[in-house]
């Protein structure tokens, strides 16, 4: 008959591995350009990656998602801070008893059916993060604490100029950048002192860079979906057009401007970006094979919505051919050093 603390310890590792499964599930149903990436990962950081991205995810599900009806701003506000009240203690009573408030929240607040189940399925991302060291809880809640503030902030502030957009996106991608390079900095044995700070120097930039690919590329999907919109203010008024003037033809030529200066913007992100995937440590090939994937595809995204009147006038967002993404995907790396 087997020990009392063999049971035991066997039920929990089958519970554990039961959660990561699920993680694993939940990521290519939440997000298909990370779930392609992730698992390019070394073993040692794919577990916090991979579930710090799914917080990310509750978290900002809790900021926007529109809910089966009209969320107000404090119950998001009480839903975001609770997560994070949970997060900081996740094996206490209290917490499991505010994790259950979210979980019977999400049939009201979340009407994305893939974001409902994620949230309600918070049990076991929590498992899993509850099985991390307690640096790499320290750290993860640490930069979800610093997006939460963030995208309150912008809650209730509107993005007007360049420099709100750069902090806007910064709170919402740039801190997970800041989460995987700490992971990277703090984890390597064979990262020099110049390279560990070009990597702090340029990691907002990765972030900001493929969150404002986001925002020029869903810009259309978004109006016709009530969302809000992060293109700053100066330029519809520099234009005399509101949002919605953006998706009638008569409107096409201050259009098409007002698209290359959101290009413009994002495209001086691109050499910091290469800079930072360039000072990724050898002992880290896969993660920095990953973040090219996404950095190229960004890249590839960004050059075919150029004078490119789709991104308003289309049926679907624009998007890099197959050709293209499979050749990305063949050599990432290739892409990166030209």
């Amino acid at each position: 008959m087997p020990s009392l603390y063999g049971a035991v310890k066997s039920k929990t590792g089958e519970l554990l591995q039961e959660s990561m499964d699920y993680c694993k599930g939940a990521l290519q149903s939440v997000s298909r350009s990370f779930a392609l990436t992730i698992p390019l990962v070394e073993e040692n950081i794919l577990a916090p990656i991979m579930v710090g991205y799914l917080e990310a995810r509750i978290l900002d599900t809790f900021e926007d998602d529109i809910g089966k009806r009209e969320i107000s701003l404090e119950e998001r506000i009480h839903s975001m801070n609770l997560l994070m009240e949970v997060l900081e203690s996740p094996s206490s009573s209290s917490a499991k008893e505010k994790a259950k408030e979210l979980v019977d929240s999400a049939d009201e607040m979340v009407a994305n059916p893939q974001y409902r189940d994620l949230v309600k399925n918070m049990e076991r991302v929590l498992t899993v993060h509850d099985s991390f060291d307690d640096r790499t809880k320290e750290c993860m809640v640490r930069w979800l604490k610093e997006m939460n503030f963030g995208m309150q902030k912008f809650l209730k502030q509107e993005v007007y100029s360049f420099k709100d957009l750069n902090e806007y996106c910064y709170y919402v991608a740039g801190t997970p950048s800041g989460f995987l390079t700490e992971l990277i900095r703090t984890r390597s044995k064979d990262l020099s002192i110049e390279a560990s700070q070009i990597l702090r120097d340029n990691e907002r930039d990765f972030g900001l860079f493929l969150q404002k690919v986001n925002i020029i590329r869903d810009f259309r999907e978004d109006i016709l979906d009530n969302e809000k919109i992060f293109w700053p203010g100066f330029l519809f008024e520099k234009y005399d057009l509101t949002p919605p003037d953006l998706l009638l033809k008569e409107h096409e030529e201050k259009t098409m401007k007002m698209l290359d200066a959101m290009l413009d913007n994002a495209c001086q992100h691109i050499e910091p970006v290469k800079s930072y995937l360039n000072a990724i440590p050898d002992e880290y090939a896969g993660f920095r094979a990953g973040a090219a994937v996404n950095f190229a595809m960004g890249v590839g995204t960004l050059e075919t919505m150029r004078n490119n009147n789709e991104v308003f006038f289309g049926e679907k967002p624009v998007k890099i051919t197959h050709a293209a993404r499979d050749n990305i995907l063949s050599d990432p790396l290739g892409f990166v050093s030209d």
